[in-house]
């Protein structure tokens, strides 16, 4: 099951990640501040923030670490070919280079002398003897074009880091999607929180502000009392010292406000306007509505332990560390590879195609 659900996942989230749309209002084209659901500002944050692009991209690293060393293991063929013309005038004469396997006539080979030691005058006195019969002289003429082909395949059979390798590949991959998937859960949970924070903080404001309005009003009315002299000084200081002990509270509500705006839309990797100025990086829509959820605790802690991605992940890290030790131990293994092909070699004598040496070769290394 883990099989299916593991490439399930990936498409899922992919799909997301790969779509062009923009999770927020069109704002930015009208130089307007963008304007954010609860949905859309998941769908930002999955499009964009870049923890989480970070780890799609580690994702397909881990796949192309995966076929890199799978190639280790597969048969590798490989092609060449060799052409050689040498000009029928050089032949048997060249110092340089190849030497030819025949000489033209009337022309000595590179290596041999140039001075002939003179003939031995002491002579064994032999009788004569008939001539004998001629014998022909076939003068063979080397060929000027010589080439040779070679399909060779090397094949491993056996050493003891490939295998272990290739296995701690695929649980990088493995470990590279559940950090996939524990981003991808603490974004969801980031962009929530981030998001009602906003919503709380904009209630705020106004208790604040309604506040401040009551404290102004009390101000109002113990100075009409004043006036009328029904209440003393003190009861008009005192009404002004609490307002102005609100109204710190009312600056402090809005700049929370502020900041949990800038903070969210850095979680939903927003690019900086200029044009923006002072203006607040976003807007946000909706309420904060409460749904209870009863669980008890050890349902929650087994819960945790079954899905929660970072514990796989560790694991997938524990067993590709293992799979290393095994490769490095398997170093003191030996390794053995077969290589076989086949070879055609040009004729010295005729540069025929049809006039050739073919074979195979076959052979086993360790």
């Amino acid at each position: 099951m883990r099989k299916f659900f593991l490439p399930l996942g990936i498409f899922v989230a992919f799909s997301i990640l790969g779509q062009p749309s923009f999770g927020g209002s069109d704002a930015y084209s009208s130089g307007r501040v963008p304007t954010f659901t609860l949905d859309q500002a998941i769908i930002t944050a999955l499009q964009r923030n870049p923890a989480l692009l970070n780890a799609e991209q580690e994702i397909k690293r881990t796949k192309g670490v995966i076929i890199q060393v799978r190639a280790q293991a597969l048969p590798h063929v490989t092609a060449s070919g060799n052409f050689e013309w040498i000009d029928p005038h050089l032949q048997g004469a060249r110092i340089f280079g190849t030497t030819a396997t025949g000489t033209t006539p009337g022309t000595t080979a590179g290596g041999a002398s140039l001075i002939e030691s003179p003939a031995s005058q002491v002579r064994d006195i032999q009788t004569p003897l008939a001539d004998p019969s001629p014998t022909p002289i076939t003068n063979v003429q080397a060929s000027d074009v010589s080439y040779t082909i070679s399909v060779l395949g090397k094949q491993l059979i056996f050493n003891g880091t490939t295998f272990p390798q290739i296995r701690g590949t695929f649980f990088q991959r493995d470990s590279a999607y559940f950090a996939f998937r524990n981003i991808l859960d603490q974004l969801l949970a980031t962009v929530k929180t981030q998001f009602y924070q906003i919503v709380v903080n904009r209630e705020l404001i106004k208790v604040q502000e309604q506040s401040v309005h009551l404290l102004e009003s009390q101000l109002k009315d113990q100075q009409n009392r004043f006036e009328a002299g029904t209440v003393p000084r003190f009861n008009v200081l005192q009404a002004e010292v609490a307002l102005y002990n609100q109204i710190p509270q009312l600056i402090l509500a809005q700049n929370n406000y502020r900041i949990a705006k800038i903070i969210l839309a850095k979680t939903l990797g927003l690019d900086f306007q200029p044009r923006r100025g002072e203006n607040p990086p976003l807007e946000v829509v909706g309420e904060m509505p409460y749904i209870p959820r009863t669980i008890n605790l050890a349902d929650a802690i087994e819960l945790g332990k079954e899905r929660r991605p970072f514990l796989k992940q560790a694991r997938a890290n524990v067993l590709n560390q293992l799979q290393q030790v095994r490769a490095t131990a398997g170093q003191w293994l030996p390794t053995i590879t077969t290589t076989g092909g086949g070879e055609w070699v040009s004729s010295p004598t005729n540069s025929s195609w049809h006039d050739i040496s073919k074979g195979w070769l076959a052979e086993v290394q360790g």
